[in-house]
């Protein structure tokens, strides 16, 4: 199965109505080289989230844009104070029904009427507006995952990249390459490519080659994992900072690196593939050191319900690090979903 890689996200800042007016001739440029889009459909979601976050949070907060396929994704965030009680289970319920008023629920039915897939998460910490527009994802029945890949300044070539192959046995990878710009980016992408190309069958395998290849960038560091779900057990192998976990009811496994970088000397840095159990229902993020590692999902209830964009959006809203790129990849063993 070809790999999924995630395209770094546009980090639009809305505080006032004329940022909301910025974000919508954003995604309208973004648009119009998108075929899977109806004219007009990306500018009106982008304008009803954008004057969300104006009109009902206090602060405003920021959407996230980037182009996904043959159409466009966008995930609004904000840091409170939450919606009010059901609101959210009334968009839902009320999702096909004619839209009335001006309104925070009516606003969120616009969005969810147009969007091929349709999330939200809100606490008291905040709220979390996923909505992908364009044709469906297919949904393989066994793998979902998703990531948030945000450059430094919010704007520009993120030196982070990601990238799954969502297999009968699923690989991953977050790579981020040296400093940040377009010298990091190409780092990171000479990396992405060996693991779009080669099928990963030895995680530590794989970082011998992507140190090959990085040697004629700036270089980096990258993690990379082997989920085999017949023989329940993850590997996984990390040669500098980029770090994760494996989740599975209340059970948390943390996944170490281990010190160096790639592509900057002649002898590949040592490794020590991690071995882990995988079972039904299991969740891996995997992140950048753009994200601070003192997350607790215990902080969250309910988060691992929600869609891996939302997932990624929420921590890196919490966790992220303003001064460098922050990447949040998220997979799912959907097995245990009806």
């Amino acid at each position: 199965m070809a790999a999924v890689s995630g395209t770094e996200h546009r980090l639009c800042a809305i505080k006032a109505e004329e940022d909301v007016g910025a974000l919508r001739r954003t995604v309208a440029r973004m648009a119009a080289t998108q075929d899977g889009l109806r004219p007009g459909t990306a500018e009106l979601v982008a304008t009803e989230l954008g004057t969300n976050l104006v009109r009902h949070t206090g602060a405003g907060g920021h959407v996230l844009v980037r182009r996904s396929g043959d159409g466009i994704e966008l995930i609004s965030v904000d840091r409170g104070p939450g919606m009010p009680a059901g609101t959210l289970a009334r968009v839902a319920e009320t999702a096909t029904a004619p839209v009335r008023g001006q309104g925070l629920k009516a606003g969120l039915n616009v969005v969810r009427r147009h969007a091929a897939e349709f999330d939200s998460y809100s606490t008291r910490r905040g709220t979390v507006v996923y909505a992908r527009l364009g044709t469906p994802v297919p949904v393989d029945g066994l793998w979902r995952s998703a990531g948030v890949n945000v450059p430094y300044g919010g704007d520009g070539e993120s030196g982070d990249a990601w990238a799954v192959v969502p297999d009968r046995r699923l690989s991953a990878v977050v790579v981020d390459g040296l400093g940040h710009g377009p010298a990091a980016a190409v780092a990171a992408h000479a990396a992405i490519t060996v693991f779009e190309r080669e099928t990963v069958a030895d995680p530590a395998r794989f970082i011998q080659r992507a140190h090959e290849v990085m040697r004629a960038t700036r270089g980096g560091v990258l993690g990379a994992c082997l989920i085999d779900p017949e023989r329940g057990e993850l590997t996984f192998v990390a040669v500098g900072n980029i770090t994760g976990r494996v989740l599975n009811g209340g059970r948390v496994v943390h996944l170490l690196d281990r010190p160096g970088t790639l592509g900057t000397h002649l002898p590949v840095p040592t490794t020590r593939p991690q071995q882990c159990p995988w079972g039904v229902g299991s969740t891996l993020i995997l992140t950048s050191d753009g994200i601070r590692s003192g997350w607790n999902l215990d902080d969250y209830p309910g988060l691992l319900e929600h869609h891996p964009a939302v997932i990624a959006a929420v921590l890196h809203r919490d966790h992220g690090r303003p001064t460098d790129d922050a990447t949040v990849l998220v997979v799912r063993d959907t097995r245990d979903a009806a």
